[in-house]
């Protein structure tokens, strides 16, 4: 092709640009054409062992193996490479024209007739024909374009294998994600050894947390899949070889120490998912992919929300998990709307030491705390042994309060709550103080009783007294008035199992158990002899609340059965027995409060108790109404609603008589109170009313107690706990929140568990026996 003229004109200059422009284009389409169909064989090589990477397959292969693929990847893209270059011309500039021509659909070739001059010039009228035909094909020109390249590959690669290869690679690393650059380096660095060079022995150890409970793991040559916790230890033991070794992870390298005996040795920990590479001498000696897993935080939630149960306790069950163990559980109590007080903290037990799923089932007595009978909220937390926390969803309830049927119990905690809320509220609690120590009867003469109430009376002396030694002294003092001995013996059971629960959970040694063991049977001698203190004797066993009875000398057995257990290390089986117990101790309570369901004195015991209720919620209005100036109206509203009482008076005393025989004597005194109260009220005269409804309140709980004394003589008394089989033996495991796991051995096992642990104490003495003997026994002894 020859070169274009020099132009005429300015026009021409731009003419000639333009189609300098459209030829470069042309040509760069002409060496596409050429250039892509031998690169595109050199690409999918290197993409599918890009791809062969991101997938982590090449690791998995021996070591050589993987540099063989390495080897033949590296030749075949040499190869494709150097025939590309022998094949590949470059398109020249006739070339180019010819393809602008064709994509622009000109005929006659009007870019060679640009580029072609006439044979004379010296003809006027052939030069001016000459300029017209110049003219007519640069008008042409003006219709340039340049079609994309066309490779034509649907002919080359029938198969479509170019596509095959691209979407395995977006396959491949949509699944490296964020570890595809390490497993890049990886597919490049095979594990080869050469034999002379490589170590006489390389050992790796994979030690998890202690609190996690996983065991050491050995790393084995041809092991693929490795998964430990966060935090785990390396220890890497190398011995022979030639030269340094040093363990690289994730490209940092760290030297092996050398060891006195000529190993090396190197001690590291694991954080996040990464490679284990072992090299020495610059060659790899082992490699291993290593998934760390972090420790996850523990879950905890309420399976039932928080409820009041018996004797207002709050009832707490939630369900717990940690993937290594829970180490405590507990619930945060707040007081809505005061968001900057401290929390009320109660402890979850938690059995069988650091359990990875617990099934939690508690109760706290909180009737003692100054925020009984006010909203809060309860919120369960978990926490696992680095310290981790779970909190559960809150819930928002009334604290559950005590209700105090004695009205000198009921003025004592009133006195506490004022005090409670305003210290300046103290003088007037001194003065009741005062008022009830110089009458005993009131607290039946109990020496400890009257003991409580001076010491919290004087205690509120100092302007700036303990304000919870008071509200301690003040409850403890009221329950007594309420029940005797029966609430401080019942304290003390439960202080006492709490203790012997928590000892279990931190494996305490035997003797440390043996003790606990020893206050908790003191605690329960008192807590039964409170209970019968409160019951008059009626010459049978006691009874529990399903009708079966119990003896003493059962309670004892399970006692001595417990101490067995300890002796012999059955911890799970001891812990079943306590909480066999426990249910036994509660339902001897449960069992003298309750009565047969379907029998008129068991019906006419509870409408008193629930008309002695309403009696006192009566009391305390008319106390309230007596300091105010109230109409007519008022008056006769009140002595209506006593009236009303009086006459569900009648049908308690009916059903009672027919249930014992004779109604309770204080009942018909009881009633002529409250007609007493009733007219006064009719008159507006509450301060007598008060009076009147005070005496009739003492009535009825004298009736009280005459009726249980009645119905404990003629034998209706509450039911029992040891379940029995039909022929009156104690039947095991009923009534249980065993899983049916835990198996409480009979006591000739007991006995045989015996006979070992003092064989094993025997030989553990015996000098003669060789050492590594002895400290065997010895730490079986341990766990005893």
């Amino acid at each position: 092709m020859h070169p274009l003229p020099p132009p005429a004109d300015p026009h021409t200059v731009l003419l000639d640009r333009r189609l300098a422009r459209w030829l470069f284009l042309a040509g760069a389409a002409v060496l596409w054409e050429r250039l892509w169909p031998l690169a595109l064989p050199i690409l999918c090589l290197i993409g599918l062992l890009v791809a062969l990477a991101l997938l982590d397959v090449l690791p998995l292969l021996p070591g050589w193996l993987h540099a063989l693929v390495l080897a033949g990847v590296a030749g075949g893209v040499a190869f494709l490479t150097m025939r590309a270059v022998l094949r590949l011309t470059m398109p020249t500039l006739d070339q180019a024209a010819r393809r602008l021509e064709r994509d622009s659909g000109l005929d006659h070739r009007p870019l060679a007739a640009l580029a072609d001059h006439p044979v004379s010039t010296d003809d006027p009228v052939a030069q001016a024909l000459w300029q017209i035909h110049r003219r007519r094909m640069a008008a042409m020109v003006r219709q340039l374009r340049v079609a994309l390249p066309h490779p034509n590959m649907a002919a080359r690669d029938p198969w479509g294998l170019r596509a095959a290869v691209l979407l395995l690679l977006v396959i491949a690393a949509t699944m490296a994600g964020p570890d595809a650059p390490r497993r890049l380096a990886r597919a490049l660095n095979p594990a080869i050894t050469m034999a002379g060079l490589g170590p006489d022995a390389v050992q790796v150890w994979i030690t998890p947390p202690s609190y996690t409970g996983v065991a050491p793991l050995l790393l084995k040559p041809d092991q693929t899949t490795i998964t430990v916790p966060a935090g785990s230890a390396v220890l890497a033991v190398l011995s022979g070889g030639w030269g340094s070794a040093s363990l690289e992870v994730d490209g940092n390298q760290t030297p092996f120490q050398r060891q006195s005996d000529g190993s090396q040795r190197l001690e590291s920990q694991l954080h996040a998912s990464t490679q284990l590479t072992v090299r020495q001498a610059r060659l790899t000696v082992a490699a291993w992919p290593v998934t760390v897993v972090a420790d996850a935080v523990p879950s905890i939630a309420f399976t039932n929300p928080p409820e009041p149960g018996e004797r207002s306790r709050l009832r707490l069950t939630a369900t717990a998990s940690d993937d290594y163990g829970l180490v405590k559980a507990w619930v945060d109590i707040r007081r809505l709307g005061a968001p900057d007080d401290p929390p009320l903290v109660v402890e979850l037990p938690l059995s069988n030491g650091q359990p990875r799923l617990a099934d939690i089932a508690s109760w706290a007595d909180l009737t003692a705390h100054p925020w009984a009978g006010l909203p809060v909220n309860i919120q369960p937390v978990a926490e696992d042994a680095v310290g981790q926390r779970g909190n559960g969803d809150a819930h928002a309830i009334t604290l559950p309060e005590r209700n105090f049927t004695n009205p000198v119990a009921a003025a004592v905690i009133e006195q506490r709550r004022n005090v409670t809320d305003d210290r300046r509220n103290a003088p007037i609690a001194m003065t009741l103080l005062d008022r009830v120590a110089s009458e005993p009867a009131l607290f039946n003469d109990d020496l400890k009783t009257f003991l409580m109430l001076r010491a919290a009376r004087h205690a509120m002396d100092v302007e700036d007294f303990d304000l919870a030694e008071v509200q301690d002294l003040l409850w403890s003092g009221a329950l007594r008035i309420e029940e005797g001995d029966l609430a401080s013996a019942e304290r003390a059971l439960e202080q006492a199992r709490r203790a012997l629960e928590q000892a279990m959970d931190a494996n305490a040694p035997a003797s440390e158990i043996q003790r606990l063991l020893d206050l908790f049977q003191q605690a329960m001698q008192r807590y039964v002899q409170a209970l019968s203190e409160r019951m008059p004797p009626n010459n049978q066993p006691q009874l529990g609340k399903d009708g079966r009875t119990i003896s003493d000398e059962e309670l004892q057995q399970m006692v001595d059965g417990m101490r067995d257990m300890t002796e012999t290390g059955s911890r799970d089986a001891l812990r079943q027995m306590l909480q066999d117990l426990t249910k036994i101790l509660e339902g001897l309570q449960a069992g003298q409060r309750q009565q047969s369901v379907n029998g008129p004195a068991s019906q006419g015991m509870q409408g008193l108790r629930e008309l002695a209720k309403r009696q006192q919620d009566m009391l305390d209005q008319t106390h309230r109404r007596a300091q105010q100036d109230s109409g007519q109206q008022d008056g006769r509203q009140a002595a209506q609603a006593q009236e009303a009482l009086r006459k569900s008076l009648d049908d308690i005393a009916r059903k009672l008589s027919e249930g014992l025989g004779e109604a309770p004597h204080a009942l018909s005194e009881a009633g002529e109170a409250m007609g007493q109260a009733a007219g006064e009220l009719g008159r507006n005269q509450w301060d007598s009313a008060a009076g009147a409804q005070s005496q009739a309140l003492q009535l009825l709980h004298q009736a009280a107690r005459e009726a249980m004394e009645q119905m404990g003589n003629a034998g209706q008394g509450s039911g029992g706990m040891i379940p029995r089989d039909p022929l009156g033996r104690p039947a095991r495991g009923t009534g249980s929140t065993d899983d049916g796991t835990t198996r409480v051995p009979d006591r000739s096992e007991v006995q045989r568990s015996r006979d070992l642990l003092n064989e094993i104490r025997r030989r553990a003495g015996e000098y003669q026996r060789p050492e590594p003997e002895r400290d065997y026994l010895h730490r079986l002894l341990k766990q005893f």
